[in-house]
C-alpha cells in the first residue's frame, strides 16, 4: 500500500483544491450539512448511484470521471473508472490520484466520517446523498442544476417528478385507514427484517395509500417472528429484492417469481389474506432510489388502490423515463412482479383481474356453464375503450380474444355495478385470453395487446 502522507503531499502540490479565486457555491446536502463546493465542476467521482442517475439524466455525465460499482444505472456509466464496490469500500488512494473537483457519496454510514475526513484534508468537498424518497429526490435534482449550471433541465426534471409525486399525495391522504390495505415490507432482502414509522420504507407505503403494519415496532429496522405477520394478517406483502439475489443487473420474471413463491410457501403463511389472496409483490431493491423510486412509488398506489389509479400505467411511466433520460428501451427490464395489481379477493372467489403486460388474463376454479367476460381500459385517463366476449365453458378456454372499442359512461356504469357471485359453486376449469385495442393512430399493427385493463366476468348462466 502507498504512504498516505506521500499521496497527500503530492496531491497537494500538484493539485491545490478550491484555488483562490475559484467560483464556489455552498449547498445544504441531504445530511443538513452546508458545503462548499466548485461552481461548474469538471469532475466528479460519484460513490451515490441515485445520484449518478441524476447527474446522467441531465446530459452532464462527461464530468463523472469515476463510479463506484453500484452506479450501474444506465449501464453506460460502468464504462466509467470503478473506485469500489460501494461507498464503504472506495479506494481513497485511486480518489486522490484523480483529485476530483467534488465527491458525490451516500449518507451516514455508508460513507464512513473518516473516509470524508482524509478527502477533505486534501481539499476534496464530499456532498452527501442517498435519495431514498422523492423529499431527498427533487431537492438534489434543483442542487445539481445550480452546480452544474444547468438549472433549465434540472427545474423541467424536477417538474416532472413533482407532478406524478402530487399526484399520488392529492389521491391518497384523505383515505381514511379503514379503506387503506394492511402492508407487511419485508427489508432488503429479509423476510424478517421490516420497517417502523421513522423509515422511508413506511414513508413510501403511507404515502402511496397502504397502512404499514410494522408502523408502531420501536426500532426503525425491526427484526420480526415470522408468527407476528401470521397474527398480523397484512393485505399485501412487499419484499425489496437486493442485487445479491439475482444474476444480472436486473432480475428475471424468473428469479422474482421463484422469490415469491417461497414468500408464499412460508410454514403458516397459506392462513396470511395476502397469500390468500396472491398479494405478493417483489421489487428490486435498486427502484428504491433515485428516479426510478418515482415508478416504485406508482407501482405501490396501483397495488394498493387498483381503481383510484386505474389511469396510471406504471412501466409506461417507467419506459417514458427510461428513454428520456438514459436513451434506454425497456425491452426485457422487469424490475417488479406481478406488475399489474391482483384483485383477487379469495382464491376461486375472485372474478375481477388486471391484464398482464401481454394484455393476458386468466379465470380459475370456474364451474361449467356461459360466461360474458368484460374488458375495460382507460388510455391517457381520456379514452374509455370497452368490450366482451362471451364463452361457453365445457372446458378449459385458453384463446379468448376481447376486442376494445371506445365506450361511454353509461356502459362503464354498467361495467362497474356488476357482481357476480358464484361462491357457492365451485369448478375446475379456467378461461385465458388476452385483451387487444386500438394502436396509436397511423402506428402498426392496428390493434395491439393491452396490459393493465380490469377484467371481470360479469355474466354467469349454468350449464
Amino acid at each position: 500500500m502507498r504512504p498516505i502522507s506521500l499521496l497527500i503531499v503530492l496531491a497537494l502540490l500538484a493539485f491545490p483544491a478550491l484555488a483562490d479565486g475559484e467560483e464556489t457555491i455552498t449547498i445544504t446536502d441531504e445530511d443538513g450539512r452546508d458545503v462548499t463546493v466548485p461552481l461548474n465542476p469538471h469532475s466528479i467521482v460519484c460513490l451515490s448511484p441515485g445520484a449518478a442517475e441524476v447527474i446522467y439524466a441531465l446530459g452532464e455525465s462527461d464530468r463523472i470521471i469515476a463510479v463506484t460499482n453500484d452506479c450501474d444505472m444506465p449501464p453506460a456509466l460502468l464504462d466509467k473508472e470503478r473506485v469500489g464496490k460501494s461507498g464503504r469500500d472506495a479506494d481513497l488512494e485511486r480518489i486522490i490520484e484523480l483529485n476530483p473537483d467534488m465527491v458525490i457519496a451516500k449518507t451516514g454510514a455508508l460513507f464512513p466520517e473518516d473516509m470524508e475526513q482524509k478527502l477533505v484534508g486534501y481539499g476534496i468537498p464530499v456532498l452527501r446523498y442517498r435519495l431514498l424518497h422523492i423529499d431527498a429526490l427533487i431537492p438534489m435534482i434543483e442542487d445539481m442544476g445550480r452546480i452544474l449550471e444547468n438549472e433549465e433541465a434540472s427545474s423541467k426534471m424536477a417538474e416532472e417528478i413533482s407532478g406524478y409525486y402530487d399526484l399520488i399525495l392529492d389521491r391518497t391522504q384523505t383515505i381514511p385507514d379503514k379503506d387503506r390495505p394492511s402492508v407487511y415490507f419485508m427489508s432488503m432482502g429479509h423476510f424478517d427484517w421490516t420497517a417502523n414509522r421513522d423509515s422511508t420504507g413506511h414513508t413510501r407505503i403511507a404515502e402511496s395509500g397502504g397502512r404499514n403494519i410494522a408502523a408502531d415496532l420501536s426500532t426503525k429496522v425491526p427484526r420480526v417472528d415470522m408468527e407476528w405477520v401470521i397474527e398480523e394478517d397484512p393485505d399485501m406483502i412487499v419484499y425489496s429484492m437486493p442485487q445479491e439475489q439475482y444474476d444480472g443487473n436486473t432480475p428475471t420474471i424468473d428469479e422474482m417469481d421463484a422469490k415469491r413463491k417461497e414468500i408464499m410457501s412460508q410454514p403458516g403463511f397459506e392462513s396470511v389474506g395476502a397469500v390468500r389472496t396472491g398479494r405478493v409483490y417483489i421489487t428490486d431493491i435498486k427502484m428504491a432510489s433515485g428516479l426510478s423510486e418515482l415508478v416504485t412509488m406508482l407501482y405501490y398506489a396501483k397495488w394498493f388502490h387498483p381503481d383510484l389509479f386505474r389511469d396510471i400505467d406504471p412501466r409506461t411511466v417507467h419506459e417514458e423515463l427510461l428513454q428520456k433520460y438514459f436513451g434506454m428501451d425497456i425491452g426485457g427490464i422487469y424490475q417488479v412482479y406481478p406488475d399489474a395489481p391482483v384483485e383477487a379477493e379469495d382464491g376461486k372467489d375472485a372474478f375481477s383481474t388486471i391484464t398482464d403486460s401481454k394484455g393476458a388474463f386468466v379465470f380459475e376454479n370456474l364451474p361449467a356453464g356461459t360466461y360474458t367476460v368484460t374488458a375495460y381500459k382507460s388510455v391517457m385517463g381520456v379514452y374509455p375503450y370497452l368490450g366482451n366476449a362471451s364463452v361457453q365453458l365445457k372446458g378449459d378456454a385458453k384463446r379468448l380474444e376481447i376486442r376494445l372499442k371506445s365506450s361511454n359512461q353509461s356502459e362503464l356504469a354498467k361495467l362497474d355495478e356488476a357482481v357476480l357471485n358464484l361462491s357457492d359453486a365451485g369448478g375446475i376449469m379456467e378461461i385465458r385470453g388476452t385483451v387487444v385495442g386500438p394502436n396509436r393512430p397511423g402506428a402498426e399493427p392496428a390493434t395491439i395487446p393491452y396490459e393493465d385493463a380490469d377484467v371481470k366476468l360479469t355474466e354467469y348462466s349454468p350449464a
